[in-house]
């Protein structure tokens, strides 16, 4: 369906001619050309989807994809227009702060970073009863109890503070990755290694396919830049990277809500496994389509920013602010997940993608807009921590970041940004 949409091949000539522009540069070694991690995300998000799950897209109008898709190519145009104001903005703008960070050995930061990891883990275990192994791997994943999963008993005060050691531990984590490139000695490159592999198999099994790419992409990242490797050996290890994180998500997707006992337990796992599994939740474009439906059904108006308001309100405990806005209600409501005996009224809440809230915030044509501005921001963000590399404690930082900014194309919220937050606080 959308092949047969103009606006379609006008948003795919755009991606691929910014594309081109940041690889040019980045070969030329231009910090400009970390703009192409918000291009990957573009076309992970809104081009890949429709050819994976072709049935999702059949009943949907072909004018709401026609509009969809100009929106996309609205974002590209926005965020590429608004990136040389992020830069002037934020990356020229000088930090005396960095000098002092400077004088950090790396066998320093990953003792500091090692202790948190620990005292975390250690705090971890015990709200698992002690129970080690279902710690580090909670093989029952949303079907029972994880180390940062928030139980029925906790109360807002310190469902608040488990969420935010949660987010610690994840950020520590791909701290641990990205410090074993940086080791000057093979003791502490496998003491970091040891401690990064020792966390993996938490957020695989955990269920939360953002969490474990949160920790992993940094990982990755850091390889590619800082390997010692050959070019096309780090290309072919990436290949392999792809190919195990597709398949493990399908599984992850397949088998997190029942957990991944029998699976493991199976004499023929194969067998419990569907020939047809494909790839799921890339479906962001097909998320606009209803975003647009939604504002054209007249049950809502653009917020002109208030949802944004609402997401970085959300940090305030609701024990706090008993009042405190919901997210998302209205909007999962009218995608059909109401359920009158949730707390929060609906089963679930629903990601609109990140091009989908700025129309939710802002209109059909502001809204895409707003969030290429956005993203333009936080990509300056990431170029200033990127010309501050000489500080290893800047470097890990934004090694997260750039880990962090492909789950952006699912929503643009605090929820995903909080390990970045609690890692450069």
């Amino acid at each position: 369906m959308v092949t047969y949409e103009i606006t379609f091949y006008l948003a795919a000539i755009a991606l691929l001619v910014l594309t081109v522009e940041s690889c040019v540069r980045l070969l030329n070694g231009d910090s400009f050309s970390i703009t192409l991690a918000v291009y990957v995300t573009v076309f992970g998000w809104y081009f890949v989807d429709p050819f994976l799950n072709p049935e999702q897209y059949s009943y949907i109008p072909s004018y709401l994809i026609s509009q969809s898709y100009g929106q996309v190519l609205l974002f590209l145009v926005g965020f590429r227009c608004f990136m040389p104001i992020a830069i002037r903005r934020i990356v020229q703008r000088r930090n005396l702060g960095v000098l002092a960070a400077e004088r950090f050995t790396p066998e320093q930061v990953l003792m500091a970073s090692g202790a948190i990891w620990l005292v975390l883990l250690l705090i971890g275990i015990a709200r698992m009863g002690g129970d080690v192994i279902g710690a580090l791997f909670p093989i029952d994943s949303r079907a029972g109890a994880t180390m940062w999963g928030r139980g029925a008993i906790e109360t807002s005060a310190t469902g608040f503070l488990v969420a935010s050691a949660g987010y610690i531990f994840n950020a520590i984590t791909a701290f641990l990755g990205v410090l074993i490139f940086f080791q000057r000695t093979t003791f502490w490159r496998l003491v970091a290694g040891a401690m990064f592999v020792i966390s993996l198999p938490y957020f695989l099994f955990e269920g939360a396919r953002s969490h474990f790419l949160a920790v992993l992409l940094p990982f990755i990242i850091t390889y590619l830049f800082y390997g010692r490797q050959l070019l096309i050996i780090k290309v072919a290890v990436l290949g392999v990277a792809f190919i195990s994180l597709d398949h493990g998500f399908k599984l992850v997707t397949a088998f997190r809500g029942t957990g991944f006992r029998d699976l493991l337990s199976a004499e023929h796992p194969y067998e419990l496994v569907d020939e047809d599994l494909r790839q799921s939740g890339l479906n962001m474009i097909q998320e606009l389509c209803f975003v647009n439906a939604y504002l054209d059904s007249g049950l809502a108006s653009p917020a002109y920013g208030g949802r944004y308001l609402n997401e970085l309100l959300n940090v305030i405990p609701r024990a706090i602010w008993p009042s405190k806005p919901l997210i998302g209600i209205d909007y999962a409501k009218w995608r059909g997940l109401e359920d009158p005996n949730s707390e929060l009224g609906v089963v679930a809440t629903v990601s609109t993608g990140m091009i989908g809230g700025g129309v939710l915030n802002f209109g059909r044509f502001f809204g895409p807009l707003a969030a290429g501005i956005i993203l333009a921001l936080w990509t300056g963000l990431l170029i200033r921590w990127w010309q501050q590399r000489s500080s290893l404690l800047r470097l890990v930082l934004f090694m997260l970041g750039a880990g962090l900014t492909f789950n952006l194309g699912r929503d643009i919220t605090l929820l995903v940004l909080w390990p970045v937050v609690f890692a450069y606080c």
